[in-house]
């Protein structure tokens, strides 16, 4: 099974990628939150929590800029939430996705930085590429890509002048030691959500 045969939704319809996120899926923003194996039932009680988040000005300057560091990058954009070949419930979806000539693929994450300097991905974000390579096995490496924004006299959001306008790029493969120790952290404990999060969803719907 190839990951185009994994995919769960193509993104192109917003709502359907939602709807898809809600129906019990473990995503790259759920791993990013999970610190600690005993703190399942607040991890629990968060993926059941209402949520009526479309976005703010500063997920806005993230899609802004995202096909720039793409660009950048050479990857194309990727709206598909592709599921683990080993377990459904865990996807994820990558910025950025291509198709190397050796059948190996290459993931991009973009972040923009609103008024920080920063060397690389914070803990959550070393949790988020992690999750990627656990749910993309056929990725050697990840392109995580972050511009800096500096806030003008307008209130608006620009890159910030001292990296020419260039965006920072750091190669990440899945045997760095950083990402091999996320994996230990979060892969237990999604497994151990996975199950909980579906019979309460279960219950939630025979109750409606």
């Amino acid at each position: 099974m190839t990951w185009k045969d994994r995919i769960v939704v193509d993104g192109m319809d917003r709502d359907a990628w939602l709807a898809a996120r809600r129906n019990g899926l473990i995503g790259a923003s759920d791993a990013a939150k999970f610190a600690k194996a005993s703190s399942v039932d607040k991890y629990l009680a968060a993926k059941l929590a209402a949520s009526s988040f479309s976005g703010n000005a500063y997920t806005e300057q993230g899609h802004r800029w995202e096909p720039l560091m793409l660009a950048y990058a050479g990857i194309p954009q990727n709206l598909a939430l592709i599921h683990s070949p080993d377990e459904t419930g865990f996807a994820a979806t990558p910025d950025g996705l291509r198709e190397n000539p050796d059948g190996s693929l290459t993931l991009a994450e973009c972040k923009a930085k609103h008024g920080k300097v920063v060397d690389g991905p914070n803990t959550g974000e070393w949790r988020q590429l992690a999750w990627q390579f656990e749910v993309v096995p056929e990725a050697n490496a990840i392109e995580f890509l972050w511009v800096e924004l500096v806030q003008n006299a307008r209130g608006e959001w620009d890159l910030r002048a001292a990296h020419r306008g260039i965006p920072h790029r750091l190669v990440v493969t899945r045997d760095h030691p950083k990402i091999v120790a996320a994996r230990e952290l979060i892969v237990p404990i999604a497994t151990d959500l996975l199950p909980r999060l579906r019979v309460a969803l279960s219950y939630e719907r025979s109750a409606a």
